[in-house]
């Protein structure tokens, strides 16, 4: 369990900020990845988090009863062979579903290869069916599982950025009904499964006020809080990259769980901003990948970027000694010190 504490206290009191331990992987670090793009597949060993990704039920039950897996069995395997741990992202739409009950037609985010319906599913009991199926392959509980499994899913992030409407059209209601439900069908299938929030995506006012209303219905039913960071219409990024406001948030609301930052998009010292994420309560951090949309970090920067992880990935713990000094502890018990 981390324990949560606001930098400044961090500095005075010299406290420690414990990290859980990861069940499959010792890494604290990803990337958001693009199978289709050679430069967005992930670092071995590191955690990755597809998007859109393969695990859109519109791709993979294009028509009812027709399973198509292709894709998704390719995408695990790529990650097997990489020593990479999938944070998977159900996207719950799918065309025949949605024009059953006549629900509008949506602009895709991402282009023909989504959905054209971003609502919630006509038919909760198809959407079981697909949900359980997807979860039954992929879960390595030894029945109907990839032929060649040989490291599960177990983290399932259950949409994304629900607040926008270029990713959901439903309410917040719907979202409230569908997260709740997706989490009960996963956890019956899998038990050991670790469901992830939808990302908060960042702590604008709108945002806040969103998740403020919808964390208190859905608590009960997530494993790990999960905020994302992108820059703001002005093209800035916040230095903390939302995890001190995102903590605040959750006391708010009495949501004591571990913090995961699944899409961090920086602008300028990354190094900085990722410790100061660590700090303030963030377990795992994933960045938005090289070639994704938005603020661009300069090749100087992603230089820095790459050499820190390299040189400090796996800690268990971290301290802050002074403003700009923090020490990271490893399971052996050695330690390393990092200036900033």
């Amino acid at each position: 369990m981390i324990l949560l504490l606001n930098k400044k206290l961090l500095i005075i009191l010299l406290s420690f900020l414990i990290l859980t331990n990861f069940a499959n992987s010792e890494s604290r670090f990803g990337e958001l990845t693009e199978m289709r793009d050679e430069k967005m597949r992930g670092k071995d060993g590191q955690w990755v988090r597809p998007h859109p990704g393969p695990f859109i039920w519109n791709h993979i039950e294009s028509k009812k009863g027709n399973f198509f897996w292709d894709d998704v069995d390719q995408y695990v395997v790529y990650a097997q062979e990489h020593n990479q741990t999938i944070l998977a992202t159900i996207w719950p739409h799918t065309d025949w579903d949605q024009k059953s009950c006549k629900r509008k037609k949506a602009k895709s985010p991402f282009g023909k290869r989504f959905t054209k319906y971003l609502s919630k599913p006509c038919s909760m009991d198809d959407y079981k069916n697909f949900l359980t199926k997807l979860v039954d392959r992929y879960d390595g509980d030894g029945s109907n599982d990839m032929p060649g499994l040989t490291k599960p899913i177990k983290y399932w992030d259950v949409m994304n950025e629900p607040e926008f409407k270029m990713f959901f059209k439903g309410s917040k209601e719907d979202f409230i009904e569908i997260f709740n439900f997706s989490s009960k069908v996963i956890k019956e299938k899998q038990p050991d499964a670790i469901i992830v929030m939808a990302g908060a995506a960042g702590m604008f006012p709108k945002n806040k006020k969103y998740w403020k209303s919808v964390l208190p219905e859905i608590k009960d039913h997530f494993d790990i809080a999960n905020i994302h960071h992108i820059s703001g219409p002005d093209g800035q990024c916040d230095k903390e990259l939302w995890v001190d406001e995102f903590v605040e948030l959750l006391k708010s609301v009495e949501v004591d769980k571990p913090i995961w930052l699944t899409e961090a998009m920086t602008c300028g010292s990354p190094v900085k901003a990722w410790v100061n994420a660590f700090l303030n309560g963030a377990e795992l951090i994933i960045d938005v990948g090289v070639n994704a949309p938005g603020a661009k970090m300069s090749k100087k920067n992603r230089k820095k970027l790459n050499e820190f992880i390299a040189e400090y990935d796996g800690f268990t713990s971290i301290k802050s000694i002074s403003e700009k000094k923090v020490e990271f502890t490893y399971k052996d018990g050695s330690s390393k010190t990092l200036e900033f």
